[in-house]
């Protein structure tokens, strides 16, 4: 006597449905992912107004100086006067240790949430801990007056995080399409092998 009968699985509909949410969730969801990252680092920055010193608890990483034209500064638009000729930055440690600052390596600029600039400086922390920052003009005089902002690893964060972003968006819709076609196929198969 024969044993009893089993019915190949056939995936469901619903399968369907997860594939098309996943292709989607790909498609529309890296575009609000990369606003938030830029946007969220805005809120991270440091600024001066030079001549100015401040004190800043710093963690380990590579800064990047830029200069602004303007920016709104605790409730306050700030506007950028005079040149940039003759300005100097220096940083130091809590112990006195002075860190390097050079010229830009990679020339950049942006513009965010109607605050813009574009990178001067920049400088490496070798360990975390509070740090001044002595923004000043060689010569002093009323009309310079210098919108500083330092971000922390703008440009590599940021490529990174969009990068992040474009590779979990292709493999989403990636994973989208496969699941659509090999519901489509088994249940092709099922229902051809039947006829």
């Amino acid at each position: 006597m024969p044993g009893p009968v089993v019915a190949p699985r056939v995936p469901g509909r619903f399968w369907y449905v997860i594939a098309a949410v996943l292709f989607l969730s790909a498609v529309i969801a890296p575009a609000p992912i990369v606003l938030w990252n830029v946007f969220a680092r805005s809120d991270d920055v440091l600024r001066l107004i030079a001549p100015e010193q401040k004190q800043f608890r710093l963690t380990r990483g590579s800064y990047t100086v830029f200069s602004d034209s303007r920016a709104v500064i605790d409730g306050e638009i700030v506007i950028s006067q005079g040149s940039l000729s003759g300005l100097r930055l220096r940083v130091r440690s809590a112990d006195g240790k002075e860190i390097p600052v050079e010229a830009v390596s990679v020339a950049s600029r942006y513009n965010i949430g109607g605050q813009t600039g574009f990178a001067v400086l920049q400088f490496a922390i070798p360990e975390s801990g509070d740090y001044v920052i002595v923004a000043e003009y060689r010569e002093k005089s009323p009309n310079n007056r210098a919108l500083l902002s330092i971000r922390k690893e703008f440009l590599g964060g940021l490529l990174g995080s969009i990068l992040l972003t474009v590779f979990l968006s292709l493999a989403g819709a990636f994973l989208g399409v496969a699941i659509f076609l090999r519901t489509l196929w088994k249940r092709r198969k099922l229902i051809v092998g039947n006829i």
